[in-house]
């Protein structure tokens, strides 16, 4: 009789009760998965802000700290000397800044120091080291580069001779408007004096489809280069940044 009862008794689990064990877990499986998600989607999404703030940063150092150096000359009573020694950097006696178009210009000075490095972060060579006797020598060598954007790499490149350098990644976009007597311009007269350079930088992360909702509409920041520039830009993906600048040229003033 005892044997028969224990051979009644339930042993395991019964199917219903598997059923309902495996819908818990697919539940709590499913709310682990979406938290998982959206805090790999916040990561990215800091990260974006993070990388444009800091390329951004470094864009506005670069272009400002160029851009300060253009005009500055040994005699500053004596004008700057025209020359090409970069290819189509035509300038004019007197000129500092050379509007190549709106994503790219030619800047001149001369060296003030011994120590002194080009926007690729080269120093002069020997020959043109031992020119220097002094700051304010005439015989001081002068150096020409070139700032554009490469839209293949997305970058801002540097131009000095014949070698050119990726100085800042992450760029989209990059616009200079020249300021003469008749004002900012994009595109200014051949023969008006450039005395500053107001620059505008579009600064892109790295865009992946966990970053923004694909489902979104553009940035705010991409909405209002399109507006600014008459561009067409359409990405829902990556997050936008727009810094800008303005730097006053040396010796160019009215």
């Amino acid at each position: 009789m005892k044997a028969t009862v224990m051979q009644c008794r339930q042993q395991g689990l019964s199917l219903i009760e598997l059923m309902v064990a495996m819908v818990i877990g697919c539940f709590l499986i499913l709310g682990v998965t979406q938290i998982f998600i959206s805090n790999q989607r916040s990561y990215l999404f800091q990260q974006g802000q993070v990388g444009n703030q800091e390329n951004g940063r470094f864009a506005l150092a670069l272009l400002s700290q160029e851009l300060l150096k253009a005009g500055y000359r040994s005699d500053p009573t004596a004008d700057m000397s025209g020359d090409s020694t970069v290819a189509n950097c035509n300038f004019l006696s007197g000129t500092s800044v050379v509007a190549m178009s709106p994503t790219s210009l030619c800047l001149q000075y001369q060296a003030a120091s011994r120590t002194d490095v080009t926007c690729q972060g080269t120093a002069l060579s020997a020959a043109s080291q031992a020119l220097i006797q002094a700051p304010y020598a005439q015989a001081n060598p002068k150096i020409i580069e070139q700032i554009a954007l490469d839209t293949g790499t997305n970058s801002i490149t540097c131009t000095v001779g014949s070698t050119s350098q990726q100085l800042v990644s992450g760029v989209k976009d990059l616009r200079f408007e020249y300021g003469t007597t008749n004002g900012f311009s994009p595109t200014p007269n051949a023969a008006d004096t450039i005395v500053s350079v107001r620059y505008s930088v579009l600064m892109q992360s790295p865009g992946t489809g966990s970053v923004r909702d694909t489902a979104a509409s553009i940035s705010p920041a991409l909405d209002d280069w399109n507006t600014r520039y008459s561009t067409t830009y359409n990405d829902t993906k990556s997050i936008y940044q727009i810094v800008q600048g303005t730097v006053m040229l040396r010796n160019q003033a009215q």
